[in-house]
């Protein structure tokens, strides 16, 4: 009886103790696939800076860019990159959700490769520029590291995809690239976004996710050298093969970040988000119009200097 007493008492002592002094946090979960866009958020993490902001992390990587998406959905990882637009059909499905930050704009690095012959095609926005419509397409949903062997199966005619699969998708099957991001600039936006649970509960701690990012964002200009050899082993590729690819967009720093958010929903990026929702909801992708202002999240990088 006594020996039972002791252990109760222990035991609460050393949850008072641990109440007091703070447990420690399980890891924040940030889910992450290929594109160099989105690699500061790795480099980050190899070069410590989450830890010396004070943030335990893990990162989580997936080779399927809407492996990511789902895991995300599914709550399997707290923080995502995806494309403002992926996070516009997320956020539709009521989803608990916020951008805190952008990571870059597509400037060539994402495009429509066509088999050899076709010149003239697009999707989407770049139907209407070609003069199809969607009805004179079929959608065939391939992962896009899988566009060239669709290719060369005879699978498919063409294929939106991005790098670091867009280059060898278009030499090795033998197709053209018809149209790229870089005809329509600031379109494709990659954004990181976080699960409102994890905001609520450690919204300090994504502050320091955020910091932490640019911190890798400024090594990464400061030493770009080590920073591009760090990012392509991250994904396998040489770090020439790295900077190649990172040509086709372009990074969004800190102060560009401020830009785009603004500080009352009057960001430059706020107007590009409206349209994408707009777009969604017109075209029968999102069953409303998602609200924008209800996404974006600037107060974690107006908070930084």
């Amino acid at each position: 009886m006594k020996h039972m007493t002791r252990l109760s008492l222990l035991l609460f002592l050393t949850a008072l103790l641990l109440t007091r002094c703070g447990a420690p946090q399980p890891p924040i979960k940030i889910g992450i696939s290929a594109w160099p866009g989105v690699e500061p958020a790795e480099l980050a993490a190899r070069k410590g800076f989450y830890a010396q902001r004070g943030v335990p992390v893990a990162m989580t990587r997936f080779s399927v860019y809407t492996d990511s998406i789902e895991a995300f959905r599914d709550g399997k990882v707290d923080i995502d990159m995806q494309t403002l637009d992926d996070a516009l059909r997320l956020f539709d499905t009521v989803r608990k959700m916020h951008v805190v930050l952008f990571t870059d704009s597509s400037y060539g690095g994402d495009s429509i490769v066509a088999r050899a012959g076709i010149r003239s095609f697009s999707l989407l926005k770049a139907l209407e520029k070609v003069g199809l419509k969607e009805d004179d397409i079929a959608i065939v949903s391939i992962p896009a590291l899988r566009i060239r062997e669709a290719f060369l199966a005879g699978k498919i005619d063409a294929g939106v995809t991005w790098e670091p699969y867009l280059t060898n998708s278009a030499k090795e099957s033998g197709g053209n690239i018809i149209t790229t991001s870089r005809d329509y600039p600031r379109t494709i936006v990659t954004t990181m976004v976080v699960d409102d649970g994890l905001i609520a509960r450690r919204g300090d701690d994504v502050q320091k996710v955020v910091a932490a990012y640019f911190d890798a964002v400024q090594f990464m200009y400061d030493h770009p050298d080590e920073a591009q050899a760090r990012m392509a082993d991250a994904e396998g590729i040489s770090a020439a093969e790295f900077a190649s690819q990172a040509q086709g967009l372009r990074y969004i720093d800190l102060a560009g970040n401020q830009r785009a958010f603004g500080s009352a929903h009057d960001g430059e990026l706020y107007a590009l988000g409206d349209e994408l929702a707009a777009f969604l909801h017109t075209r029968g992708v999102t069953k409303t119009k998602p609200d924008i202002t209800g996404l974006l999240d600037g107060d974690f990088v107006n908070q930084l200097k």
